[in-house]
């Protein structure tokens, strides 16, 4: 799944210095769409929020090692270059073991601040902002934009 996401993030979010604005854009919406579908309040929130961006940044900087990563082998494939697909399966293997680092420490971290109740929404409500994102894309939607939700 992460691959999936991985994918879609390189092809429909061509990171770099000038898009910066359009990540922190994504960024804000995850956020509201996580402390709405969570029913997060306020002090929740407010806890919760800086926890979120240092993941959320986390994994963007990973996102974008990733993406480094494949253009690199891309660029070598179109150019006839020989391949190393070990060291390229074992840079992808080892992003993958990042990611799940960085989500068990913000896992870790968001336990000592909500309950399990609530963190289980939060995380169900993560898991759904992934869906619908790659439910946009599919869609050729924008992802996420709140002028093109169906109402619920």
């Amino acid at each position: 799944m992460y691959l999936i996401i991985m994918l879609f993030l390189l092809a429909g979010f061509q990171l770099s210095a000038q898009d910066a604005p359009r990540v922190e854009e994504m960024h804000a919406r995850k956020w509201q769409y996580m402390v709405e579908k969570a029913k997060l309040s306020s002090q929740e929130a407010a806890r919760v929020h800086t926890i979120f961006m240092e993941y959320e940044q986390a994994s963007w900087r990973l996102m974008e090692q990733s993406k480094n990563t494949f253009k690199r082998f891309k660029d070598a494939k179109q150019n006839n270059k020989t391949l190393n697909y070990r060291e390229m399966n074992d840079q992808f293997v080892n992003m993958d073991l990042q990611k799940a680092h960085l989500f068990k420490n913000y896992y870790q971290k968001l336990q000592k601040i909500l309950s399990d109740e609530t963190l289980f929404n939060y995380l169900n409500a993560e898991r759904f902002f992934r869906k619908e994102l790659i439910k946009d894309w599919r869609n050729g939607q924008p992802a996420l934009d709140p002028n093109n939700r169906p109402q619920r």
